[in-house]
């Protein structure tokens, strides 16, 4: 039905109605929903070729989605009695979570390459507190916490659903905690150097940092 460019689409997280615990990647398109299908990562041949026989063949509704080194087959899905969470909708808003989720992950690379195995199980620990306290869906065990801290930061799919107010939260805890293991504010530092991944993006987020409270923790480190 539709060969999309990622630019043409919004992609956002609706709760699955028959797993509370899993959120589902949804595409919209022009007032149309879309629910993933599969992914194909650089086999632009193989998701022609599901995308042509549900199309022409089985009649289905559906989107290819060509993103850099992926491509994706999404089929028309109606929402209704679907709950929809609050979800980064906006190319700004997803930019901020992956900015954010790159702090956490090299934080917690940082605490196990320093201090071992068994300091970073207790920096977890302390993790999961702050994600329970701050009422963050990934706070609900150990699991969910790991699932965060080793997703790809880059895959605009699995952004998490985390607003401003969830991300100032976890930008000030995160930079505490840093700071009482390492004694000082060494690892920001390495967390800024791997914001190089979100390339041309880098310089936007490091824009909303600066007019953020505790954004500017991590800047004036």
């Amino acid at each position: 039905m539709f060969v999309l460019k990622r630019q043409d689409v919004e992609i956002v997280n609706v709760q699955n109605p028959l797993n509370r615990d899993q959120q589902l990647p949804i595409l919209r398109y022009q007032g149309q929903t879309f629910r993933l299908l599969d992914v194909f990562g650089d086999n632009r041949e193989e998701a022609m070729s599901l995308w042509r026989d549900l199309t022409d063949n089985k009649g289905k509704a559906c989107v290819l989605l060509e993103e850099p080194h992926r491509y994706s087959v999404w089929g028309r899905v109606k929402l209704e009695n679907w709950q929809v969470e609050q979800t980064p909708t906006q190319t700004g808003d997803r930019l901020r979570v992956q900015g954010c989720l790159l702090f956490l992950q090299t934080v917690a690379q940082e605490v196990e390459d320093f201090f071992g195995s068994r300091q970073s199980n207790a920096f977890r620990q302390e993790l999961l507190g702050i994600f329970q306290r701050g009422r963050f869906q990934q706070g609900e065990n150990a699991e969910a916490l790991m699932a965060v801290l080793t997703q790809d930061p880059l895959d605009t799919m699995q952004v998490p659903a985390w607003d401003d107010g969830k991300l100032q939260f976890l930008l000030g805890e995160l930079h505490r905690v840093g700071t009482s293991y390492f004694g000082n504010t060494s690892f920001v530092e390495t967390a800024m150097d791997a914001l190089e991944e979100l390339q041309g993006d880098k310089g936007k987020f490091l824009e909303w940092l600066r007019s953020t409270p505790k954004g500017k923790l991590w800047l004036q480190s």
